[in-house]
């Protein structure tokens, strides 16, 4: 800013931009405004400090928030790449904000940086700034889509005390008794929907009010696996498999619904050998 369901965050759009991100932003132009930087306290008066840097903070802050937005989806389909992503976001903000920074400072303070060593000067003290300003904002995002939950350690190897149980002994996933009663046991697919998941079964489907990585959490113990950000599937619900014109794979289950498999998932699908299943 991944377990199968990271990288999708928990908390509204609306709440987490006017929540977080503008309380921090305004904090830091006061704060930058009482403070002065860089030679602003002496050279402008509070008021000319305070239009200064609301402006400037403010601008990095909508440019930041634009390359959030565009890189959402990015974010979605390969969340494991957060950190080259907030780098480059990081950089492509600090380009741009530095001119901005050069021009303000001769038309406010007739001070010419627009040369290469008063670029660099400025280039150093946008991305300084830019980090602090952003580091809460952007470490509550990154926890809100759950990317900074440390590696998931690897399974002990089986003894004759933790041996894997056989099929009769294993315990019922706790998901399946939140499913009503009419729709049975034969756990097809799951499918997210904004803050509900979507359980498809053999006898129809029902909306169920929690997230698609807690749903396939309780799962433990069915075989399946997650084939994009919103859908898991169950080994034995695949039916057989086609492929679109673009090369994407689309899973046709028992009951006729087709999942589509990102590309992120596709290599773990065909590693399942559910991609010669063939089609109905």
């Amino acid at each position: 800013m991944d377990t199968p369901a990271t990288g999708r965050p928990r908390t509204p759009y609306r709440r987490r931009l006017l929540g977080r991100r503008l309380p921090v932003l305004l904090g830091a132009a006061l704060v930058l405004a009482l403070l002065g930087p860089f030679g602003t306290f002496a050279d402008l008066t509070l008021a000319q400090r305070l239009a200064y840097w609301i402006g400037l903070i403010g601008l990095g802050g909508l440019a930041f928030e634009l390359l959030t937005l565009a890189a959402a989806r990015l974010l979605r389909d390969r969340p494991e790449a957060w950190r080259a992503l907030l780098a480059g976001m990081a950089l492509a903000v600090a380009a741009p904000m530095t001119l901005a920074v050069a021009l303000l400072e001769r038309s406010l303070r007739g001070k010419d940086m627009l040369h290469p060593l008063g670029l660099a000067e400025l280039f150093v003290y946008v991305v300084l700034i830019t980090l602090l300003v952003s580091a809460i904002p952007v470490w509550l995002e990154l926890r809100d889509r759950g990317l900074l939950a440390g590696p998931t350690p690897p399974p002990a190897p089986p003894t004759p005390d933790n041996a894997p149980a056989s099929p009769a002994e294993r315990p019922e996933p706790a998901f399946l008794a939140r499913l009503p009663a009419r729709l049975g046991r034969d756990l097809l697919a799951l499918e997210m929907e904004d803050h509900y998941v979507r359980a498809h079964t053999a006898e129809g489907s029902d909306l169920i009010l929690m997230r698609l990585r807690d749903a396939m959490a309780e799962l433990a113990g069915l075989e399946g696996m997650q084939v994009h950000r919103s859908h898991w599937v169950a080994a034995a619900a695949v039916a057989g498999v086609e492929r679109k014109a673009d090369g994407k794979l689309v899973l046709v289950l028992r009951n006729g619904l087709r999942v589509p498999v990102s590309r992120s998932y596709a290599a773990a699908v065909r590693e399942a050998g559910w991609a010669e299943k063939a089609g109905p």
